[in-house]
C-alpha cells in the first residue's frame, strides 16, 4: 500500500471489516517519514496490521530495484508502539516446522520468549548446548591460528515468528495486476509507465493478476531469463497455487473495484481499481493461518 495513498486504500480494506483509526493513521505516517528519512529505498509501502492481544505489530516494506537482477530486493521492518520501525530479525530455517504448528494469538510483546534455548528464568540450558553467560574456549588449529566458533542459541522470540509469518504471506500473497511492471534491457524490474490499468473486463478474472515474487515455476523462470523477456508483462507466477480455490475475486456494484482475497490467509487483500494506475495490497489479520482450508473446499 503507496504510503501517501493510506487513507484513500483503505476505503479497499473496509470491505473486509479492517481499518485504521485516526489516531493510528497520525501515528503510523509520522513513523514512515521517520523511516523513510534513515533508510534508502526506491519506494516504501505500508505492508498491514497483526493484531495481538497486548499490542498490534505494524509492518513496513522497503524495496530497491535498482541493481537487483530480475526481482527488487524486499526488506521488512515493524513496529508495535507506532513510534519507531525496527528491522524484521533475519530467518532462521531451523524453526520452520515448530513455527507452522503454532496456533496461539501474538502478543505483541516482541521480547517474548516461544522456544527457550538458553534457558533463561533460572533453567539452566540444555545439556548440548554451551551456556551464553559462561566464556567459551578458543579452539585452535595445528598452526596455532584461532578458528570462528558458533556463536551460543539464541532464544525464539515472538518477533522471530513475526518474520516468518510475514515473510510467509508476502511470498504466498503478495500480487499485482499483469502489465504493472516491466524489465529493462538489463532485467531490472520498473513499474511500467504505460500501464494505464485493467479494464473492466480483464480486472475482474483471476488469470490477468500475478504473484510479486521471484519466479518459482520451471516455464516462468524460463521466460523471465529470456532475453526478449523485457516485451512481456507476464513473467511472473500465475495465481493457480494449492489448493485450488483459495483465491477469491470480487467487484462492487461498478464492477470498477476489484478485491482478491486469499482464503489461507484470511485478513490478505489485493486490489486494483479497473482503468486505472491503483492497485495494491495489505494484510490485515491475526497472522494464523488456516491450514484446514483444503477440507474446506
Amino acid at each position: 500500500m503507496e504510503i501517501y495513498r493510506i487513507p484513500e486504500d483503505l476505503r479497499f480494506v473496509n470491505q473486509i471489516g479492517q481499518t485504521l483509526s485516526a489516531e493510528e493513521k497520525i501515528k503510523l505516517e509520522i513513523a514512515l517519514i521517520k523511516l523513510s528519512q534513515t533508510q534508502t529505498f526506491d519506494q516504501l509501502l505500508f505492508w498491514g496490521r497483526i493484531e495481538g492481544t497486548v499490542a498490534n505489530y505494524y509492518i513496513a516494506i522497503g524495496l530497491n530495484f535498482k541493481n537487483n537482477f530480475e526481482f527488487p530486493h524486499k526488506t521488512f521492518f515493524y513496529t508495535a508502539n507506532l513510534k519507531e520501525f525496527q528491522n524484521l530479525p533475519p530467518l532462521n530455517p531451523e524453526y520452520k516446522e515448530q513455527v507452522e504448528t503454532f496456533r496461539q494469538l501474538f502478543s505483541g510483546q516482541p521480547e517474548k520468549i516461544l522456544i527457550n534455548i538458553t534457558g533463561e528464568d533460572g533453567d539452566q540450558p540444555p545439556a548440548d548446548q554451551p551456556n551464553p553467560d559462561e566464556p567459551q574456549p578458543v579452539v585452535k588449529n595445528d598452526d596455532d591460528s584461532d578458528v570462528e566458533i558458533k556463536p551460543p542459541p539464541k532464544n525464539f522470540l515472538e518477533v522471530d515468528r513475526l518474520a516468518y509469518v510475514v515473510n510467509a504471506i508476502e511470498f504466498e500473497c503478495a500480487l499485482l495486476p499483469v502489465g504493472a511492471v516491466r524489465l529493462t534491457p538489463t532485467h531490472e524490474l520498473r513499474y511500467n509507465d504505460s500501464f494505464e490499468g485493467l479494464n473492466l473486463q480483464e480486472a475482474s478474472k483471476i488469470i490477468n493478476y500475478q504473484h510479486f515474487r521471484a519466479p518459482q515455476s520451471p516455464n516462468k523462470k524460463e521466460l523471465i531469463a529470456q532475453d526478449d523477456a523485457l516485451f512481456h508483462y507476464d513473467f511472473f507466477d500465475q495465481l493457480d497455487d494449492h489448493p485450488v480455490g483459495q483465491w477469491s475475486l470480487q467487484t462492487d456494484s461498478s464492477k470498477y473495484q476489484v478485491t482478491i482475497r486469499n482464503l489461507q490467509w484470511p485478513g490478505f487483500l489485493g486490489y486494483h481499481r479497473a482503468g486505472t494506475r491503483i492497485f495494491g495490497y495489505a494484510y490485515f489479520g491475526d497472522g494464523i493461518k488456516n491450514v484446514d482450508l483444503a477440507f474446506q473446499l
